[in-house]
This record gives structure tokens, C-alpha cells and sequence, in this order.
């Protein structure tokens, strides 16, 4: 495909060039309009151009060798058109009032606000304060698609324009454009306005953007061994029952949530009564503190993607139950625990498990173990809900509780004003060493304490801080106490020392009891179900291959015309019914939508088209055993003709 990068590049850089010519004559002429019909699509010609990916290799034959010399030609007329723009940007304008006064003062402040790369369909503009909405509809006519203004008394009619009261809908706004999260954004503020009001919100949108990138990037590095593992997991899942199973069983029970932060020193110990009196659930993280306190957990959840089998280590699981994601790695359900509960902690990618089973077993967490035991206890209805060790916080560098797996683990935040994790144990580097994303850098922040001052604390856990605070306004019939008596503050938890809401459980509940009966529950048809999922998931997976092979064999043909359209519509009729295998092709999805869905030459979007289909051929082709194997596993004949 480089020749076809090298073309897209030239077709670019081309319309860039003559875009700049525009430009500089518009300028001389001193034609304001002409000026800022010339920089909208320089503005996103450039962010095409910022989008096209380096060819990996070049083949070196003269078709190649031609369109590259073209592209270094036509690269020096593009820095003079970029050398323009700077030049019509940096130019001295009049105060905002009189610009806001005019038509054509309007039409200058719109161009103004925005920098010199662009998209003008993701990315997005951000207006406080209703005066500035004819900005906003002069930005919608240059073809911006994604506005927000903020007004409590805005009650305009303008087209593509998102209107919010605050800056917490502004970020509720922003974290919901998907696909394609903005990869920019503009905030400006009417003038007159409280500077505070502008930097708090710019803070909270790149919050949301941070959030959207997050998933984003979690999704491309886990999706595809969570579909792997997820097969490997099938049988597991056909035997033992899922949390949906529970049903009304622990309605109204307290549940202990104990999470591995460094505070759980402070307060463990007065767990050891516990037993029968709350449903004690801890992480698969927080599994040797609870024992090395002398605790026996009613439950231990994990949906971590990765092998972890080392927090497990020497560790007794006689009577306890795993609560494991569909995903997790296979050998977590090889451990000897007295009984397993499953669960959807990865939404679509979990989630077409279940349906075959004909399960409500999605647990939506908030990208954490701790959010989706918080999630859990709420769809089994636990009330109260009390957390421990909940820190959200590394006081004095400490990132976990001592006794965990990973006890020697401490955040380092260098002068810049960035953590890492540094000392992780043996068992963490060979887990990062199997694969998955290495221990990332982030931004260090406070947050609120639970004792008033405030705390240490990175971006990573502020997502998790703010998800349990957003959830915690949805919810009015439950009590949340935050017993971690250290760490972060986390508004909509009542906070109280853990000996005082210990001293209210008084029932008796038999936990081990109502998992059996809840094991007892489980249909004779389970294991066919999932069988008969299992196979139509495989006999969609050929439809798949056969349609992808269709229009890549039309494409290298040059056949782009109805017979190619209505290939390309059959195969997405049929990927939507296993979205899993989209998601292993997330970013070449991604990249196709936004070439098909923009003004662009036929020939981007052709090469767009094969990159995604070449991609798709190569999911089914790792799908394709991964999914065989199970069906072998559980027992069903092999589905022949896939590979054909």
C-alpha cells in the first residue's frame, strides 16, 4: 500500500499548495472573505495530511520512486501556504465587542479561534457565554461539526450546535462523541467572563478526552486477548453459573468491598469477625492482605485480562469464589477455589459469551476491579456497600498496602510534575513480559482527602475517583460508606470510621449457602446453548471471510462501483451481529468511517477499504482456531469450510 500513501500524499500536499495560492491572493487583494474561505480547508488539509501513516516499506520500483520526488516538489509548496496561514493568524485584530458587530467582524473571530490544523468534523469547539453564538453559527456554515455552547439562557435554533447549562454537561457532552474522540479542541469565552469558569472547564474536557483516549487505547491493546481468552473460557463458563444466578439472593446484605490500597494497614484487622455477618469481597489484588489478616473472603474478583495467577500465589481459596470475567485468563479457573461466579466486565467484547446462554451477566465497571465490584453489589441490590482501602492515593509514595502481591510498588513523580510506578515485583515484570501494555507515565494531581487535606493522586486514578462520584448521583436507595480512613475523599460516600459501621451488622448470613444453591441453579441446557451460540458465531465468521475476500478481489480489479457498494453493505450487516470481531479491527474501522465519511478522492477511500478488509481476513484468521478449539472443548464436531 505505499504507492497508494505516496498518492495520497501527493493529492494533499497538491490542494494544500493551491489552497496557499488562494490565500496569498486573497490577502494582497485584501479580500477578508476570500481569506477564510481559503483557511477552512487548509486548516483540514492539514489534519488529513497529520492522519496518513509513513508506508512501512517502499519497494523501490520507478511508479514509486516518480510519486516520491513529486511529493518532495510539492512539500516545498506546501510550507509556503503553511508559512501564509501563520502569517494571517499572527496578524493584529480589534477587541471582540467590535468584532461581534458586524457580519464580516463575526466571520474574522470564527477563523480566529481556531488554529492552523484542524478537523473540522472531530474535533471540537467549545463557546461560553450566549454572545458568542453567532460565532458558533458562522463556524457550523464553514462546515464545524462539533459546537458546544454554554448558556443557561440560550434558546437559539442553531444547526449542529450542542447547547448545555454547565460545564458538567459540557464534559458529558464531549466524553459521549464517539466514534473518533476529538483530537483537538478550542475553548473561548465570551468577554467579560470569569476567567475560573474558562480554566476549570478547559481542565474538565481534557479530563473527557482523556477518558475517551483511555478506553480507546485499552480497547487496542487487550481486545483481542480478551476474544481469545474469552473462547479458551467457554467451557467454564457453560459449567458454572453467572452472577446473574445470584438473583434477589443478597438483596439488602451489607457487602465489604476491601481494595489494596496502602490505608487497609491502618483498619484490616477489624475485619476478623466479619464472617456471617457481610459478604466480604476483596480483589484478586487484595487477596493476601485479607488472608495475612486472618480473613477468609466470601469473594475475590478479577477481570484483568492479564495473567495475575501470581496475586494467587500460596494463597488458600478453599472456601472462597472466584468471581471471574469471561475473560480473564484461563488458568484462573484451574485455581482449586471451592466455586466459580462469571461475569461481563468488558461490555461487547464479554458480553456475546453471555448472550448465548441467554444471561444478564454484564456488570458495567468503570474501567477498574473496584468499579465493578461496585457494580456488582448494585445489581445484586447489597446495601449498605462499604469500602476499605480504597485509597485512589499513594501517601508518602506507598502505592499499594504492604502485605499485596505488589507491596514494594511506589509512585515517583519527577520535576515535571509526572508519576511512575517503580518497584514492582518479579511476578508483575513476567506477567508485562507475556504482553500487554507496559506501566504507563501519568500526570500526578491531588484530589480531596478523606481527612480534609488533600492527597497525591495521578490522572488514572481521578477517572476512577470521578466515575465513582458520577455514579453515586445516579443512585438515592443505597448507602456507600468510605471506611478507608485515608486517601481520597469521594463525594457521595458517607465517610465514617470502619469500627462504627461494623458495630451495626447484626444478621447472620450464610454466603457459602446461597452460592451453592445458586450453583444448584444452573440449566442441564446450558453447555448445548452455548454450543449452538458458539457455532453460529463460527458460521458468521465464513460469511465474513468469503464477503471480505469479494471486495478485496474487486478492489485490486479496479471494480469499485454498485457490485463492490453491495459486497461492502453485506459485510457490515454481518460483522454487526459479532461486534467482536470489529473491535480486534478497531482502528482500521475507525479509519475507514472517517475516510467515507468526509469529502476525499476515490482513491483514499479505496485504499482505506482494502487496509480494513486486509485487516478484517486477518482477525478471522486468529479467530478461526481460538474459536474451533472451544467448540472441541465442549465437546461439538468441527465446523468444516472455514478456512476454505
Amino acid at each position: 500500500m505505499s504507492l497508494d500513501v505516496l498518492n495520497t500524499w501527493h493529492a494533499q500536499l497538491k490542494e494544500l499548495g493551491e489552497l496557499g495560492d488562494a490565500l496569498c491572493a486573497a490577502i494582497a487583494a485584501g479580500d477578508v472573505f476570500g481569506a477564510i474561505s481559503a483557511m477552512a480547508p487548509m486548516r483540514a488539509t492539514r489534519a488529513a495530511l497529520a492522519r496518513v501513516e509513513a508506508p512501512l516499506r517502499l519497494r523501490g520500483d520507478a511508479d514509486e520512486i516518480a510519486a516520491l520526488a513529486e511529493v518532495s516538489a510539492l512539500t516545498v509548496h506546501a510550507r509556503v501556504a503553511e508559512a501564509a496561514m501563520q502569517q494571517w493568524l499572527d496578524r493584529e485584530l480589534p477587541g471582540e465587542p467590535r468584532l461581534l458587530a458586524s457580519p464580516l467582524g463575526i466571520a474574522v473571530l470564527a477563523d480566529a479561534i481556531l488554529p492552523p490544523v484542524w478537523d473540522f468534523e472531530l474535533d471540537v469547539v467549545v463557546l461560553i457565554g450566549g454572545a458568542l453564538v453567532p460565532v458558533a453559527d458562522v463556524l457550523g456554515a464553514l462546515g464545524q461539526q462539533r459546537i458546544v455552547v454554554i448558556d443557561p439562557e440560550f434558546a437559539g435554533d442553531v444547526p449542529d450546535v450542542i447547547r448545555v447549562a454547565s460545564i458538567d454537561e459540557a464534559a458529558l457532552a464531549v466524553r459521549t462523541m464517539v466514534p473518533g474522540p476529538p483530537g483537538r479542541m478550542v475553548v473561548r469565552a465570551q468577554a467579560g467572563s470569569d476567567p475560573a469558569l474558562a480554566d476549570e472547564l478547559v481542565g474538565r474536557l481534557r479530563d473527557a478526552l482523556g477518558d475517551l483516549r483511555v478506553h480507546r487505547n485499552t480497547v487496542h491493546a487487550f481486545s483481542r486477548t480478551w476474544v481469545e481468552q474469552g473462547a479458551a473460557n467457554l467451557r467454564a463458563v457453560a459449567r458454572w453459573p453467572s452472577v446473574a444466578a445470584i438473583g434477589d439472593r443478597f438483596a439488602g446484605m451489607p457487602m465489604v468491598i476491601v481494595a489494596p490500597g496502602p490505608s487497609l494497614a491502618r483498619n484490616i484487622d477489624q475485619l476478623r469477625d466479619l464472617r456471617g455477618r457481610a459478604i466480604l469481597t476483596a480483589f484478586s489484588h487484595s487477596l493476601k492482605p485479607v488472608l495475612a489478616a486472618g480473613l477468609v473472603p466470601d469473594l475475590v474478583i478479577t477481570v484483568d485480562p492479564q495473567d495475575v495467577r501470581y496475586h494467587f500465589e500460596g494463597c488458600d481459596l478453599s472456601q472462597t469464589c472466584l468471581v471471574n470475567a469471561a475473560t480473564v485468563h484461563p488458568a484462573l479457573f484451574d485455581l482449586p477455589a471451592q466455586r466459580f461466579l462469571t461475569l461481563s466486565a468488558n461490555c461487547a467484547i464479554d458480553d456475546w459469551i453471555f448472550d448465548g446462554v441467554g444471561e444478564d451477566a454484564l456488570v458495567p465497571g468503570g474501567g477498574s476491579v473496584a468499579t465493578t465490584a461496585f457494580s456488582l453489589a448494585l445489581k445484586w441490590r447489597c446495601d449498605p456497600i462499604v469500602f476499605v482501602g480504597l485509597d485512589l492515593s499513594f501517601p508518602g509514595g506507598a502505592y499499594y498496602v504492604a502485605t499485596s502481591s505488589d507491596g514494594a510498588a511506589r509512585a515517583e513523580v519527577d520535576a515535571h510534575g509526572v508519576m511512575r510506578v517503580e518497584g514492582w515485583s518479579d511476578g508483575f515484570h513476567a506477567m508485562k513480559a507475556a504482553g500487554g501494555p507496559s506501566a504507563a507515565r501519568e500526570r500526578a494531581i491531588e484530589l480531596p482527602g478523606w481527612h480534609g487535606d488533600a492527597v497525591p493522586s495521578s490522572f488514572m486514578f481521578s477517572l476512577f475517583h470521578r466515575w465513582f462520584v458520577e455514579q453515586l448521583r445516579a443512585i438515592d436507595n443505597v448507602t456507600v460508606y468510605n471506611c478507608t480512613e485515608g486517601g481520597a475523599f469521594i463525594d457521595g460516600m458517607v465517610h465514617r470510621p470502619l469500627a462504627d459501621v461494623l458495630a451495626t451488622f447484626e444478621r447472620t448470613l450464610d454466603v457459602a449457602g446461597e452460592l451453592d444453591a445458586a450453583a444448584m441453579s444452573v440449566d442441564a441446557q446450558r453447555g448445548a446453548r452455548v454450543v449452538e451460540h458458539l457455532a453460529g458465531f463460527v458460521r458468521k465468521l465464513h460469511r465474513s471471510r468469503r464477503l471480505a475476500s469479494v471486495a478485496r478481489k474487486l478492489i485490486k480489479k479496479g471494480e469499485t462501483g454498485r457490485r463492490l457498494a453491495n459486497v461492502e453493505r453485506s459485510l457490515a450487516q454481518t460483522l454487526s451481529q459479532i461486534t467482536f470481531a470489529s473491535l480486534l479491527a478497531q482502528r482500521e474501522v475507525e479509519r475507514a468511517q472517517d475516510v467515507a465519511r468526509r469529502p476525499a478522492s476515490e482513491g483514499a477511500y479505496v485504499a482505506a477499504s482494502a487496509n480494513l478488509f486486509d485487516t478484517l481476513l486477518g482477525v478471522i484468521d486468529q479467530l478461526e482456531p481460538a474459536l474451533q478449539a472451544a467448540l472441541e472443548r465442549l465437546g461439538a464436531r468441527r465446523i468444516r469450510g472455514l478456512a476454505a
